[in-house]
């Protein structure tokens, strides 16, 4: 059974080890989950959540086991990792989760990976980017982070920044685009409506590629096909968007730069994947 360890700090002396959890936004369910199995230990000596953390302790938590069948090691692109995160770079034309009906997708593989080199418990994506983008995917390698990045997410204190080309030359410098997004059933894709949810992205002009723009994209919200939805609607789809633009070899989209505060520093860390195109 893989043990995750944090070596409690002053500001945590005196509360439970619920409440300590649900610092990083652990919800109550999985707490009782594993409490009610025993899987929490401080200083060695198993304890229940109820359990008041004291100066110098050390909780060790068992983390719950998940084991794949006919596992093999698979070739990962990995940009950093350490005890509590994976970010790996999603190559294209692979999906981030289960959809059902493919046998591969990015989560089979790390977890894959994780598990042929000894580490049986699942790692799981706490966000996705589309099929067609390429670039960074963040794992939480447990619960805890898991919990923690999710509401990073949710709560838009994660910078993302995407690198694309788009059609057409883009005119100015910088802009930015405001407006709601709703998904057309009819048109199985995402238009813009005032019944939608509000989308933010800023964009910057990199340079010109005969008669197209590379950009570096923010987007400040996470809505579906944010970018491809926005871009398109200014009259510069993403080059090789068949959905929202014209068919071309591929994507040209990515996902290059990512910023969030790191869960046991809280210090803001800066992630980095280049291009492909």
């Amino acid at each position: 059974m893989s043990t995750l360890t944090f070596n409690i700090e002053d500001k945590y002396v005196g509360i439970t080890i619920r409440e300590y959890l649900q610092t990083y936004n652990v919800g109550k369910p999985v707490i009782y989950k594993y409490s009610s199995n025993h899987w929490f230990e401080v200083n060695f000596k198993s304890v229940n959540s109820e359990y008041r953390l004291k100066k110098g302790d050390v909780l060790n938590i068992h983390l719950e086991p998940y084991v794949m069948d006919d596992v093999e090691d698979v070739e990962l692109d990995i940009i950093y990792e350490d005890d509590d995160i994976v970010i790996v770079n999603k190559p294209f034309n692979v999906i981030v989760h289960d959809d059902g009906a493919s046998e591969d997708h990015l989560t089979r593989r790390v977890n894959m990976h994780f598990q042929y080199h000894g580490y049986h418990h699942q790692v799981l994506p706490a966000h996705r980017i589309d099929k067609e983008t390429t670039g960074i995917v963040v794992f939480a390698k447990h619960f805890i982070a898991l919990a923690y990045l999710s509401n990073l997410f949710e709560s838009r204190q994660v910078v993302k920044n995407y690198m694309c080309v788009v059609e057409n030359k883009v005119k100015d410098k910088t802009g930015s685009i405001e407006s709601k997004l709703i998904k057309d059933s009819k048109l199985q894709k995402m238009v813009v409506s005032p019944h939608g949810k509000l989308a933010i992205t800023h964009y910057e002009l990199i340079g010109y590629e005969a008669t197209r723009s590379r950009l570096k994209v923010q987007i400040e919200t996470g809505r579906t096909h944010q970018i491809r939805a926005h871009m398109a609607s200014i009259n510069h789809p993403v080059v090789g968007d068949t959905l929202y633009g014209v068919s071309s070899s591929r994507l040209l989209l990515h996902f290059s730069e990512i910023s969030f505060p790191m869960i046991r520093t809280k210090k803001v860390e800066h992630f980095v994947s280049n291009p492909p195109f």
